[in-house]
């Protein structure tokens, strides 16, 4: 069993597919408002709320951020850039690399999936030994 998170969302397949590209993971169960995504580590649940709690964002546009939530999930990618790259094609974005941090043995930056969730996207470093 491995670790991971329940992303909540108005439209499951639009945000399943941003991390699945992104974060380079594969479908294991699909059901009609319900897609549970893996990689050898991690596993998300995406699952579907009903438009009265959750309206759909809109297909094309930037997604709102939403950013006065009590968590924020960070998930280790390839490369930042690639991300940056990718995730507009997928109806999200990576902030600026201006925005862009370096601790302990990572840079990270903060990125909105399609439905404007914050996460933070983190890029291992190479130390010097």
């Amino acid at each position: 069993m491995n670790n991971g998170a329940v992303i909540f969302a108005a439209n499951v397949d639009r945000v399943a597919r941003f991390y699945e590209v992104i974060l380079t993971m594969s479908p294991v169960y699909v059901e009609p408002g319900l897609r549970v995504i893996a990689s050898d580590r991690t596993e998300l649940v995406i699952h579907g709320v009903p438009p009265q709690v959750l309206a759909p964002a809109a297909s094309g546009a930037a997604p709102e951020p939403r950013e006065d939530t009590a968590i924020k999930p960070f998930f280790v990618v390839g490369s930042l850039a690639k991300a940056r790259d990718m995730a507009p094609l997928l109806g999200g974005f990576v902030f600026p690399p201006e925005r862009e941090f370096t601790s302990r043995r990572f840079r990270a930056c903060n990125a909105c999936d399609p439905e404007g969730n914050v996460v933070q996207f983190r890029e291992l470093l190479v130390s010097a030994i």
